[in-house]
This record gives C-alpha cells, sequence and structure tokens, in this order.
C-alpha cells in the first residue's frame, strides 16, 4: 500500500461529508450542478449504504477540508466491480486510495473483474492507471462496439505518446 503524502489523512464517513463530497465532484467535472450530486450520492447510499460506508474513502487536507474520494462499488459497464475516483489534488493522493482499494478488494468474494473508469480526457489519470498495472479494455461494453472503443485507446494513446515528449 501507498501511504499518503504528509499533510492529509484519511477520514471516517459521516453524514457531515455528504455536502463536502457532492461539491467535490461538481468541482472536479463529474457533475454539472449540486443537484446531480445530491441525487447521485442519495441512490448510491439507498442501493447499499453499508457498502458505501465500508468500502469508498475520503481524504482531507490539514485543514479538515475533504480533497478526494474514491471507491469500490458494482460498475454498470460489465456487471462487475470498479474503482470510482474523484480527485481534486495530484499530491500522490489517487495512488495512496487506489493502491488502498486493491487491497481491499482483493478480500471482496466473487470480486472479478475490478476496472477503474475514468474519463477519456483525464489523461493524467490515465497515465497513473497504466503505471499502477491496469491496462485499457479494448472490448464491446455498455452500448460502445468494439471498433469505437479501440478507436478511441488509439486516439488517448497518441495523445499520452505527445504529451510525455
Amino acid at each position: 500500500e501507498t501511504p499518503l503524502k504528509e499533510g492529509y489523512k484519511y477520514t471516517p464517513f459521516s453524514k457531515e461529508l455528504l455536502d463536502s463530497w457532492c461539491r467535490l465532484h461538481v468541482k472536479t467535472g463529474l457533475f454539472e450542478t449540486m443537484e446531480q450530486a445530491k441525487n447521485k450520492l442519495d441512490e448510491m447510499l439507498q442501493q447499499d449504504e453499508d457498502f458505501f460506508k465500508e468500502n469508498f474513502l475520503f481524504v482531507a487536507n490539514e485543514a479538515n477540508e475533504l480533497v478526494a474520494s474514491a471507491g469500490l462499488w458494482t460498475g454498470k459497464d460489465f456487471d462487475g466491480n470498479d474503482v470510482e475516483e474523484n480527485l481534486f489534488s495530484k499530491n500522490g493522493i489517487a495512488h495512496a486510495m487506489i493502491s488502498r482499494l486493491c487491497i481491499k478488494y482483493d478480500s471482496i468474494p466473487g470480486k472479478y473483474p475490478l476496472y477503474l473508469a475514468t474519463q477519456s480526457q483525464s489523461y493524467g489519470a490515465i497515465a497513473l492507471y497504466s503505471r499502477m498495472g491496469f491496462t485499457p479494455y479494448l472490448g464491446e461494453y455498455n452500448g460502445c462496439s468494439q471498433e469505437k472503443n479501440e478507436a478511441a485507446w488509439e486516439y488517448t494513446t497518441e495523445i499520452l505518446r505527445e504529451k510525455v515528449k
């Protein structure tokens, strides 16, 4: 497990985190409005609040402000589990959280497959996931053909190669 850098700490789930969680997800562009974020959070909590509390991580800074969240959640693309992450800061937090979640995932019965879902323009995240050993899925999924998916990954790979130069 990769530890968090100094100045950051894992904080346990509490109802007081809910508004901060929604603001973080709006600020990072996962949702356009607080209402959308709140609706998604309510849906997740209604689906399985205990699983959410047990399998989501929350990271706060020294001022006790929520700066990142990540969690294991049942995905919709393959009927498996995925890691959902949303980060406001780059300070190694994503690597630490994902490593912790992968270790946790290994303890869940009937756990395969594990996948990460991210936005196609999240090039930094994609590069991190690759360094951590995740590989692109090139097949068909949830309404996306294999050909379209392969073309998207080819485009993303070209952009990543350009950014590395």
